[in-house]
């Protein structure tokens, strides 16, 4: 009887760790998806910027006013950001692997949970 219930204690954990990490991927992919969307609307101002003629005034925005920036500065400015992104996804893309690695560990030992639950039963 306290075997079962060690196993049951056993078996709670193991669940609760899964329902962790799965939550933690999904979060990832979300944080994955909004920066390649940030990386793309950079990409896209900057081709649109570039069209325009090199004495065109251009404002920054920052907080509730502009500022008058040179083409150079902003295009700069754009291309930091999505440089800054892509190593912010390289980031989350390593600590996703981290995840997906624990979780078929929970679900490996969940697994083992289970058999020796059913082995242990005559």
């Amino acid at each position: 009887m306290a075997v079962d219930l060690e196993l049951k204690k056993a078996f709670q954990e193991q669940q609760i760790r899964m329902i962790e990490t799965t939550q933690q991927l999904k979060i990832a992919d979300m944080q994955v998806e909004q920066l390649k969307r940030k990386q793309q609307h950079c990409r896209l101002t900057a081709a649109e910027l570039g069209a325009l003629p090199g004495e065109t005034r251009v404002f920054e925005g920052v907080g509730r006013m502009f500022l008058l920036q040179d083409m150079e500065g902003i295009q700069s400015v754009l291309a930091s950001r999505v440089n800054e992104a892509e190593k912010q996804v390289q980031k989350v893309q390593s600590n996703k692997t981290y995840l997906e690695r624990t979780l078929k560990d929970s679900e490996s030992n969940l697994r083992e949970l289970v058999a020796s639950k059913r082995a242990a039963k005559p």
